[in-house]
């Protein structure tokens, strides 16, 4: 039953996750550097200057955020067994944590240090927290599909 709910859920989880590399992060127009921070780059607004940070860092960023797409897209098709289903949601869940936490305590603090300024949130920030809303509501739908099973079973 790949029409369930939760099914729809975790789409909106993916097409959020791939809206995330079109959009950016967070701007960082300072005395020092412009910087402007996307999902798999990041770009410095000054011609001619290169940004100071490390650039394997800011493909973490982006491993993490394709993690949880391949985990949605999995999970997705994953209905006919909802035990995996439901580890592959609380998974996407904690990397999504993961990845939050990440950025607002450690990218946005050394870019802000990088460039000297405070960051101006973008869309990207808002759709980086939309997957989290999407994996709670699909994991709610699995379970209440599996107390639905399992009460079926008791009847028998």
């Amino acid at each position: 039953m790949i029409q369930r709910k939760q099914s729809l859920f975790l789409l909106g989880a993916v097409v959020s996750l791939v809206a995330l590399f079109f959009f950016p992060l967070a701007r960082f127009i300072g005395d020092i550097d412009s910087l402007e921070l996307y999902v798999y780059k990041l770009d410095s607004l000054v011609p001619d200057n290169v940004p100071a940070f490390p650039s394997i860092l800011i493909l973490i960023l982006a491993f993490f955020v394709v993690l949880m797409l391949l985990i949605a897209l999995v999970s997705i098709f994953m209905y006919k067994n909802r035990k995996m289903q439901m580890f592959l949601v609380k998974s996407g869940i904690v990397i999504n944590l993961a990845l939050i936490a990440s950025f607002f305590f450690y990218y946005v603090n050394e870019l802000e240090m990088a460039a000297g300024a405070l960051a101006s949130y973008e869309v990207g920030t808002y759709l980086l927290l939309i997957p989290f809303a999407f994996f709670i509501l699909a994991l709610r739908g699995i379970v209440s599909d599996e107390k639905l099973i399992r009460s079926a079973d008791r009847l028998r």
